[in-house]
């Protein structure tokens, strides 16, 4: 990845720069938020790490711009000794896709850029996979072992939350809340019969049930 450091302070750059260069990155520096936003708008790239507290332009004010601007997509860390609540919602709130308080230990930030990375990976990848399952997001498709299925619209939208966090469980109220935005609907079965009807158009075994808690797709 190619990474921008946003730091005013000199060692702690330094130190993050090493850090991430042991783990193969590329890093160039920025020491406030103006500098950050005009590198930006001269090279791409895949992550962006930004200190609340600098001169000049302030992390947060950064942030918010990056958003607006043409690298709006970019993914963002705080890495700050800024360390309140409201702290912390100010930077979601400009765009933060994560949110670090200093001090901290280099392996939770590697940790979290690695799922930071893993979760823009699917976010943007046309297929969603799971063993011999393959959802094609482009063309709408679901296929076992290039066999396609015949589902209809909601069954597709379950399969496309359990891929999306195969092989870990879902439970039963994020599928719930994935087909009904929140509104109850008019019958108490209704998701039960939502997944009875997945279940049939699945081969057997692929759709695993823990009872009280979700379900999960199993790699067959």
């Amino acid at each position: 990845m190619r990474i921008l450091v946003t730091e005013d302070n000199h060692e702690t750059a330094v130190n993050l720069g090493d850090f991430l260069e042991y783990f193969g990155h590329h890093v160039d520096f920025a020491y406030n938020g103006a500098s950050a936003i005009e590198l930006l708008t001269q090279s791409r790239f895949d992550l962006v790490i930004l200190d609340v507290m600098m001169p000049i332009m302030d992390g947060i004010q950064a942030c918010d711009a990056i958003r607006q601007g043409s690298h709006a997509d970019v993914p963002i860390i705080f890495v700050t000794a800024c360390d309140t609540l409201e702290d912390k919602l100010a930077g979601f709130n400009a765009g933060a896709d994560d949110y670090i308080v200093k001090p901290f230990e280099m392996a939770e930030l590697h940790a979290r850029i690695q799922a930071l990375e893993a979760r823009n990976k699917r976010r943007h990848s046309p297929n969603l996979s799971f063993g011999p399952f393959i959802y094609n997001c482009e063309s709408d498709e679901v296929s076992i072992d290039g066999q396609e299925l015949n589902l209809d619209p909601t069954q597709k939208r379950i399969v496309k939350l359990l891929l999306t966090r195969a092989p870990k469980l879902v439970s039963s109220e994020d599928i719930a809340y994935e087909l009904w935005q929140g509104e109850e609907p008019e019958e108490s079965s209704a998701l039960r019969t939502q997944i009875y009807r997945l279940r049939k158009a699945l081969p057997n075994n692929l759709l695993v049930t823990e009872r009280g808690k979700g379900y999960r797709l199993n790699d067959i």
